[in-house]
């Protein structure tokens, strides 16, 4: 038997994930145990449509043709080893969660419509064969994030090889896994893919061949990469590459056919120079986050290039590197408008900033060794909040003989507004 205590609340947070629509045909349990069979959706649901179950002590679960549901999400089946699942041509997504499944079974294919199946946090582990996603011909989103599995494959058996299916999927979620090396090669049946993401795996090699001309989305953040080189792959739609907290010595490769870049995150990394060949293709690529490396310039110093032009730049985040002086030699960037350069090395900074990159509106800088002649010149900019600084951490200081610096709250900085002679200086003490 079952028994279910209905909460009429819900989270916040997850009823600000539903529109009115689908919170009309919803239904929301807190606990469910026993089977989840024939009998259960029937007493259940009435002209529901979606279920969301938040904890379910049941081992089975049974979906049926005549069952109309649309969606069923089980946020917690730890006991939930075995799915009877019978043709059915309206369950569209299905989700569970801290469940003991070691994989995908046969029975998944009767969903014809599943077009959504997350499997989060369960025991699939060892090596994945992507070629069992073939048969779910409108699947579009798939994640098997926090599992354990080590290894991606694609190997169609004859059954499907002969299907020679189209598959749909646009979404493919391996995060969390203990994957250490990925072949893009391996996305070959997957043509329509808009976003994969491998972030927090063991990654130290992403390596392959592919043509995905629709992905967008390339997630490989907190991994042990040392170098990314996505030239083998022909994707030419690839707007944002994630690619924080790895141990990235060399600057990423991009090939040819990636030209449209928008986004690109290598913050966390060790990067102490510049691709400036790479960068230059990216006439799109409008925030280039780059904290925490090891650079000790953002110049450039290539010797066959004097000047390089990003056109659409809008975002350079330069903080906590080695930057001494933040000229920017070499750099057309007409669009700049934000610039973070969060960095205790930073000594100087140019005063005609706003005149070469004239749609600037914030300085972000934490910079205790700047010349205090810098700040009373640029006082304005930072009162109207353009320079954002902060050059000591707290209370006023004494920036070299003659300089009285205070600290002013309301723009968080220390300024040194006048320099008093020494006379002036002596006759405060008496």
């Amino acid at each position: 038997m079952w028994k279910l205590p209905v909460f009429a609340i819900m989270l916040a947070s997850q009823v600000n994930c539903w529109s009115k629509e689908q919170l009309k045909v919803t239904k929301v349990i807190m606990s469910a145990s026993g089977d989840l069979d024939e009998r259960f959706f029937e007493q259940l649901m009435g002209d529901k449509s979606y279920l969301n179950v938040w904890n379910s002590e049941t081992t089975r679960l049974v979906v049926t043709s005549d069952n109309p549901m649309d969606t069923l999400i089980i946020m917690e089946a730890p006991r939930l080893n075995e799915l009877v699942l019978y043709p059915n041509v309206h369950l569209k997504h299905l989700l569970l969660r801290y469940c003991p499944l070691d994989g995908l079974v046969k029975s998944l294919r009767n969903l014809r419509a599943l077009r959504v199946l997350k499997l989060e946090l369960c025991q699939i582990g060892g090596t994945f064969n992507l070629a069992e996603l073939l048969a779910l011909q409108n699947l579009t989103t798939f994640s098997v994030e926090s599992n354990r599995i080590s290894e991606i494959l694609l190997q169609p058996d004859d059954a499907i090889e002969e299907m020679d299916p189209a598959s749909t999927l646009k979404i493919l979620d391996l995060s969390s896994n203990v994957i250490e090396h990925f072949n893009l090669n391996v996305l070959r049946a997957f043509p329509m893919l808009n976003e994969l993401v491998l972030a927090r795996n063991r990654l130290v090699t992403v390596a392959g061949s592919i043509f995905l001309q629709t992905l967008e989305v390339l997630n490989v953040k907190r991994n042990l990469l040392t170098e990314l080189d996505l030239s083998g792959c022909n994707c030419s739609s690839l707007r944002y590459v994630y690619a924080s907290e790895n141990k990235l010595n060399t600057f990423p490769l991009f090939g040819d056919s990636i030209t449209d870049l928008q986004v690109l995150d290598l913050n966390y990394n060790l990067l102490a120079v510049l691709n400036v060949s790479e960068l230059k293709k990216q006439q799109h690529l409008s925030t280039l986050m780059l904290a925490d490396n090891v650079l000790k310039s953002f110049n450039v110093d290539d010797g066959n290039e004097t000047m390089v032009e990003l056109a659409s730049l809008e975002l350079l985040e330069l903080s906590n590197n080695q930057i001494e002086s933040l000229d920017l030699r070499g750099w057309q960037l007409p669009a700049l408008q934000v610039l973070r350069a969060m960095n205790k090395p930073l000594v100087t900074i140019p005063d005609d900033l706003l005149e070469r990159y004239p749609k600037l509106i914030r300085l972000a800088c934490f910079c205790p060794n700047v010349d205090c002649e810098w700040i009373q010149r640029n006082v304005e900019h930072i009162r109207n909040h353009k320079y954002e600084m902060n050059v000591a951490q707290q209370g006023s200081s004494q920036l070299g003989k003659g300089y009285r610096c205070v600290t002013v709250p309301y723009v968080g900085c220390v300024l040194c507004p006048f320099r008093r002679k020494d006379s002036e200086l002596t006759e405060s003490v008496r």
